[in-house]
């Protein structure tokens, strides 16, 4: 009776599109990287005009981001690692690296477990310029993951 049942649920059940899991891994990279994006542009408004207070929240949102941004790209590289046993593609592996360096940078650069309102006119001077590098670094990734833009 359960085979019966299933073999007619199989056959109305609408087919589910398959995944594989490296594309699902690459999709939870992007959507990582959607989220440093946002975060990146909402640090860079009105940064000049900013009070500290508002600089702060800002950073501990980069700061998560980059953090949750790490995470993704372990879970890929764990997820290639497994799929390609000789090896990942040598350009994705360059390109993740550089990407877990801007990354690392982010965390420490917005941590913001120091002494912030010191902090928060260093912060506007180098954002803009760190900022830059990190979307590079995304971008450079991006182009060798072959990610497709939404």
């Amino acid at each position: 009776m359960i085979a019966a049942f299933f073999t007619v649920w199989m056959a109305v059940a609408p087919a589910a599109p398959v995944q594989r899991p490296d594309s699902a891994a690459l999709r939870g990279v992007q959507d990582s990287l959607d989220r440093v994006r946002g975060a990146a542009y909402n640090f860079r408004t009105d940064l000049g005009r900013a009070s500290p207070l508002v600089l702060y929240n800002r950073a501990q949102r980069m700061r998560t981001s980059c953090l949750a941004a790490d995470r993704a790209l372990v879970h890929l590289d764990s997820t290639l690692t497994a799929m390609y046993p000789a090896g990942t593609p040598a350009a994705l592996r360059r390109a993740a690296r550089v990407l877990r360096g801007a990354l690392a940078d982010c965390r420490r650069d917005y941590d913001t477990a120091v002494r912030w309102d010191e902090r928060a006119d260093s912060v506007r001077a180098w954002a803009p310029y760190r900022l830059r590098r990190l979307e590079e670094a995304m971008r450079s990734f991006v182009r060798a993951a072959v990610l497709p833009r939404r």
